[in-house]
């Protein structure tokens, strides 16, 4: 796949696209909608395909935003929106997938309303460590671990004692996610 890329000499357009989309790290990707037919700016599909890139799959292309994905993939989204992670590095295939389809299923359930993402993560490598170390999370276990990340709010996060991860159990922490702690 080729892409469109900005000269380094071009910083003051950069700037500019920067502000407007609101990209705060390097190197960012993100990707245009055609120019409309009554022309004017063309729409942001995306702003965070770095993590896509990265995974080399490219099936969904143009690539729209989700509700949920992969937490090595979630780019800014850690940052800037309420975030559900579940983390199940030493789960069997059958169980990842698993997972990966009940915060499929909870973020069609309540993402309009909560503009809440739903994350996993099941590669022991990237992210997890990090996040697992920065909220005193245990190590990986064969029991998945469900946290709530509030990064927009002065770096809140919340932790789930429910280790069986079904659509009802992830719900019920939505819901009423307990204790408030800080990172």
């Amino acid at each position: 796949m080729t892409f469109c890329a900005l000269p380094y000499e071009e910083r003051e357009a950069k700037n500019g696209i920067s502000k407007q989309i609101g990209i705060q790290g390097i190197p960012s990707l993100l990707i245009l909608g055609p120019v409309p037919a009554n022309g004017g700016e063309r729409p942001l599909i995306n702003k965070s395909l770095r993590g896509v890139i990265e995974s080399g799959d490219f099936s969904d292309f143009p690539f729209h935003r989700k509700p949920y994905g992969a937490l090595d993939q979630a780019g800014g989204d850690i940052n800037d929106a309420k975030c559900l992670v579940v983390f199940h590095e030493n789960g069997d295939d059958d169980e990842q997938k698993e997972l990966i389809d009940v915060m499929k299923a909870v973020s069609e359930k309540c993402s309009d309303k909560t503009g809440m993402k739903f994350l996993w993560a099941l590669n022991p490598n990237g992210l997890a460590p990090q996040v697992r170390a920065a909220a005193n999370l245990p190590k990986m276990s064969d029991k998945p671990t469900m946290i709530m990340l509030d990064l927009p709010d002065q770096g809140g996060y919340y932790v789930s004692k429910e280790t069986d991860i079904t659509i009802e159990n992830v719900m019920k922490f939505v819901e009423d996610p307990g204790d408030r702690q800080q990172l």
